[in-house]
């Protein structure tokens, strides 16, 4: 499911079988890094929404989080934890193309997996990717949700 008016209406009627937010970390570049910044953030966008296709009625996509250089990492960490703490998911998962959150241990639930540069792949070529990269997620979602 999606964060949007049709998809949440959906949530509310069957909140007991979606317990999983799913939250993409964009990190956004200035300067020379804009263009690699704005790669991994098309790629992460495309592969949150390909994972939340493939366990719709599990998963609420939720918009992304973004943050630049300059942001306390573990102020925001803290502050979009309590956000979501509020919500009625038992299982709170970040996505990102920086492995600062998962190596440095700020998020404990951060999945990182690294960016691949879409813009000039075919639509094919762009599904076999996003495909490839699930196979790798899905292993450490389902464990998750197996330690119930």
């Amino acid at each position: 499911m999606n964060w949007t008016a049709n998809d949440i209406d959906l949530y509310m009627q069957q909140q007991e079988y979606i317990d999983t937010a799913l939250i993409p970390l964009v990190h956004i570049g200035g300067g020379g890094a804009m263009k690699q910044s704005a790669s991994s953030a098309e790629f992460l966008l495309n592969l949150s929404a390909f994972i939340e296709r493939q366990f719709k009625g599990r998963v609420v996509l939720f918009p992304p989080f973004s943050y630049t250089d300059g942001n306390d990492r573990e102020r925001l960490a803290a502050e979009w934890g309590s956000s979501v703490s509020d919500m009625p998911f038992r299982h709170v998962f970040y996505l990102t193309t920086d492995p600062s959150w998962s190596r440095e241990g700020i998020i404990e639930d951060a999945i990182w997996i690294p960016s691949i540069p879409l813009e000039s792949m075919d639509k094919k070529l762009k599904q076999s990717v996003l495909e490839d990269q699930v196979r790798q997620i899905i292993p450490v979602l389902t464990s998750k949700w197996a330690s119930e």
